[in-house]
């Protein structure tokens, strides 16, 4: 006997099977979460493992660090002269005029002494005026009036005719002779810098035997700062008279400088 299904069981399969794949999709979703939560694991331990290798690295570098310490004594090669020219008078112009005057019979004076006029040099160069008061004191040595001050540097490579530098300032007129400053070139600096080095590397020598450690590279090496100060030794007397001539003692430089030094070291292995 043929028996007919009731028109409700497809319904009831199509429902099964989309509820199954329903639950297959989630299931390849949640797979896909998961290898993708795996890889982001692997991925932090491999970083934190170069980072713990670095620090680790970084922690077992021993360093050394020495300063070496030398002095130098030259005899100097080059004198600047320092002159100072004052004028005041109530009338800018005339007094500006009068400055300027005194400035070029100093270039006049030395052009006898062969100078180069890239060897002369204004420095400085000021105009002030002071009013005069109603009642002066007449005991004051207050200048009134417009006052040009002109600082003139003139650089001698002979050391020996700085003087001459100076009679010829004190001939043209200058007011005042600021002084001479004795230095040495550079050479004489780079010398006691690199003999700095030198003391440097054998105190780093000594040390390392010492403590039975192996000087593998130089990590730093940095000259002090302000390193090679110039300090002069001796005297410069000014003629008392215009018929006497200055004398310059320049006597010594002492040039002093400081290099440290910063090694990466290991122990020596037996």
């Amino acid at each position: 006997m043929r028996r007919d299904l009731p028109e409700s069981v497809p319904e009831r399969t199509s429902a099964e099977t989309g509820a199954r794949s329903g639950r297959r999709l989630r299931c390849i979703a949640m797979k896909h979460r998961i290898l993708a939560a795996l890889a982001a694991l692997a991925f932090a331990g491999a970083t934190g493992a170069c980072a713990g290798a670095q620090t680790t690295g970084h922690s077992r570098l021993s360093t050394l660090t020495v300063t070496g310490d030398a002095e130098v004594t030259r005899a100097p090669d080059r004198a600047t002269v320092s002159f100072q020219i004052e004028t005041n008078n109530e009338q800018a112009a005339a007094a500006t005029s009068a400055n300027a005057a005194i400035a070029n019979a100093l270039t006049a004076k030395l052009a006898p002494l062969h100078i180069p006029a890239s060897a002369v040099s204004t420095s400085g160069y000021s105009l002030n005026y002071t009013p005069r008061p109603p009642k002066p004191d007449p005991a004051s040595t207050m200048r009134y009036g417009f006052t040009v001050s002109r600082t003139i540097e003139v650089v001698v490579d002979d050391v020996n005719g700085a003087g001459a530098v100076v009679d010829a300032g004190v001939a043209a007129g200058v007011t005042n002779v600021n002084g001479i400053s004795l230095r040495d070139r550079r050479a004489a600096v780079r010398s006691a810098e690199g003999a700095a080095l030198a003391d440097a590397q054998a105190q780093a020598g000594v040390l390392a035997t010492a403590a039975k450690v192996r000087l593998v590279r130089i990590l730093a090496i940095a000259p002090a700062d302000g390193s090679a100060p110039i300090r002069p030794v001796g005297r410069v007397m000014f003629a008392a008279a215009a018929s006497v001539p200055t004398t310059i003692d320049p006597g010594s430089l002492t040039i002093n400088a400081s290099v440290t030094l910063q090694y990466a070291i290991e122990p020596v292995r037996p």
